[in-house]
């Protein structure tokens, strides 16, 4: 039985033993041979213009064993080299391939592997693992490409692990190109992805500045030719103190406008870290698009990695439709995560400000109320579940906006998508928390999964302004040279914002530890589970709802009445059972499973309603003392204890208050500050002094 206590702290939740011993390695060689050759550069001229016996960029690159390190003379500090030539016109990495395949429902996509594709033009090539650092310039070095988009190229690409210190990368601009043979079997369109850098392995990169990266694809549907990564595309992504701003994705399906983590497909980790960083000012624009600033794929279809972010600001991001795109096309598109983007695995967001991210979109909805576009943080709706756990702790989640093309704005600042379980570690400050999705609770034995909504915990806020929380405009702290092509277009990109009001002196220093509620329930042999009806009756008595139960139960066996499957048929086809009887009243509903695929299930389309329709009427209702989260932790504890259920005996309910989380102020903020600078932590990702 999984109702026993275990204590998950942050580092386990994140791995972050694990990445900061990957982040250490960097300082050895990081990866490849553990090569001690140093190749040293001491020219900004690409090779076709340095003067004979200098040591380029490039020709450091192509003589340089797996794992070396390259280095740079210290009178190229601060210097830039600009790359005039493509290394590389077939860029040879590993993607996904994506086949199709008939089902009763119709025609639906499957993930056949990861295998080599073109990924087009690079101005710098590398099949092995690169080390480049520039650790030893107080100014560092700049590598740009020169040929814009008259002659496209990627920065850099590397198929194996990829270290960078201290160095900035701009000026790539990566464009799709037709290859088509008449072959279906042959790839028809270099795969746009990376920008900037474009990584099948590990990329760590250190106090580095990736902008002014671009990628455009095509607008085929198939969903193995996305564009992905204007900035910093990788297997795992590991980022420490680097500023990604400026940078942009155009396609029919776009995500990662700056960074675009696979998550770990094939690198020998499930993590991806990204810390004390500032993701701003990047933009993505397409039809099926997704994350704005950050897009995590958690190792893809079928795996369950994680992509941690502590200590950095995501802010002004932009999401949009790609011009150009006529109605009849717009209207079947997706629009998601102006910040950060979750579609497999798991999502850990820690002393995070994630502010004023933008999400443009035509609004509709699909079954079960799925919605198209969604704001700041978003995780995916999968169809048979795709999202793990979303764990958010000392976090800034304000001030980002949804806005319909032809219809409303509004603030949507947290979008749990189906994710498994929403775990809070406290002191939160977030304006809207959007619950709509969550995989709904289910009380089969052994899984310990009514609660799913674990939230508000301890010091958490929601329902909180932009202005309550950060100071503007003079605590906003900007490049003072990199540009956004984000929500402010134009401006310098923003680095960080100064926490103010309600996150200022708030988090306290030493561990603590956070209770959640864990349920089950049980039906005797013989009983009748009626656990859905008593439920819509505790909740009339307990909150003070009278009707409520009566009332609700109509409404929903009038939407179970009115259910059409199938119009071309004559009547009303309804829901069917496992047994193929219509489902047609509240007694009918139940959780049918089975196990790994009953999302999907049409028989469970009514259980979903019913959860779905719960927390809406809840909402509506605007119980005093009942938040975003409707029935979270708080109300079951209220409403259920364990035992048998007064109301029917054959149900057995176990229900109890655990300790599960442990979590503790971080050492320092984004720019290394130490925290607290007062007695108590500021949430966010800057300690104000």
């Amino acid at each position: 039985m999984p109702m026993q206590q275990h204590v998950i702290t942050w580092a386990a939740v994140a791995g972050l033993a694990m990445a900061a011993a990957m982040l250490a390695a960097c300082g050895d060689g990081g990866g490849g041979d553990g090569s001690s050759s140093t190749y040293l550069v001491d020219t900004l001229l690409d090779d076709d213009t340095a003067p004979p016996g200098a040591v380029t960029l490039r020709s450091a690159l192509a003589d340089a064993v797996s794992g070396a390190t390259i280095r740079f003379d210290p009178a190229l500090d601060g210097g830039t080299i600009e790359l005039t030539i493509v290394g590389e016109e077939h860029t040879v990495l590993k993607g996904e391939v994506m086949g199709i395949r008939d089902e009763p429902s119709g025609p639906v996509s499957y993930l056949v592997g990861y295998f080599e594709r073109d990924y087009g033009r690079s101005a710098l090539y590398a099949r092995k693992h690169v080390i480049i650092d520039a650790s030893n310039l107080p100014s560092g070095i700049t590598i740009a490409w020169t040929g814009g988009m008259q002659d496209p190229a990627r920065v850099l690409a590397v198929y194996g692990d990829l270290t960078l210190r201290k160095v900035s990368i701009t000026g790539g601009v990566n464009i799709a190109e037709d290859i088509a043979t008449g072959n279906p079997d042959d790839q028809p369109w270099t795969l746009a992805r990376g920008g900037g850098v474009a990584v099948w392995g590990r990329a760590r990169l250190s106090d580095c500045r990736i902008y002014d990266n671009h990628v455009q694809g095509d607008f085929d549907p198939s969903r193995d030719r996305g564009a992905f990564g204007g900035g910093v595309y990788a297997d795992i992504v590991e980022m420490e103190r680097c500023v990604v701003s400026g940078n942009s994705v155009l396609g029919g399906g776009a995500a990662g406008g700056g960074v675009f983590s696979v998550g770990g497909r094939e690198a020998a980790s499930d993590t991806s870290l990204i810390e004390a960083s500032a993701v701003t000012g990047n933009r993505i624009s397409g039809l099926f698009t997704y994350g704005g600033g950050i897009y995590s794929d958690g190792g893809g279809i079928g795996e369950r990695n994680l992509l941690h972010v502590r200590n950095t600001t995501v802010a002004q991001n932009l999401v949009e439709p790609a011009p150009g795109l006529p109605p009849f096309v717009l209207a079947t598109g997706y629009w998601r995560g102006g910040g950060v983007y979750v579609s497999n695995g798991y999502l850990a967001l820690e002393g995070m400000t994630i502010v004023e991210n933008e999400v443009y979109g035509v609004a509709r909805t699909d079954d079960l109320g799925k919605r198209n576009l969604a704001g700041g943080v978003a995780a995916t709706i999968g169809n048979a579940h795709g999202i793990e756990d979303i764990f958010i702790g000392h976090s800034i989640i304000v001030g980002n906006t949804v806005h319909e093309i032809g219809g409303a704005s509004y603030p949507h600042d947290v979008f749990t998508g189906s994710a498994f379980y929403f775990r809070s570690l406290g002191y939160n400050r977030i304006g809207v928390i959007d619950f709509s999705q969550m995989l709904v609770p289910v009380g089969e034995p052994t899984w310990a999964s009514l609660s799913r909504k674990h939230y508000p915990q301890v010091g958490d806020a929601d329902g909180v302004t932009l202005d309550d929380v950060v100071e503007r405009p003079s605590g906003v702290a900007r490049s003072s040279f990199i540009r956004s092509v984000g929500v402010d277009t134009g401006d310098f990109a923003v680095l960080h914002y100064q926490p103010w009001n309600l996150a200022v002196d708030q988090v306290p220093t030493g561990r603590y530890v956070l209770d959640e509620i864990v349920g089950e329930y049980s039906v005797a042999p013989g009983a009748v589970d009626n656990f859905l009806a008593i439920l819509l009756a505790r909740i009339e008595l307990n909150f003070g709802l009278p009707g409520f139960a009566g009332g609700f139960t109509t409404a929903f066996e009038d939407f179970l009445a009115g259910v059409d499957l199938d119009p071309a048929t004559p009547g009303l086809q309804p829901y069917l059972d496992p047994e193929g009887d219509p489902i047609l009243t509240l007694a009918d509903t139940h959780w049918f499973g089975p196990a790994v695929t009953w999302p999907r299930e049409l028989y469970n389309y009514p259980y979903i309603e019913f959860w779905h329709r719960l927390d809406a009427a809840l909402l509506e209702a605007q119980v005093p003392g009942m938040g975003p989260e409707t029935i979270g932790d708080g109300a079951w504890d209220q409403l259920f204890s364990t035992g048998q259920l007064a109301e029917n005996p054959g149900i057995t309910l176990l229900l109890a208050r655990q300790q599960r989380l442990a979590a503790e102020l971080a050492a320092s903020d984004q720019l290394g500050t130490p925290r607290p600078a007062g007695v108590l932590g500021d949430i966010g990702a800057i300690e104000a002094p």
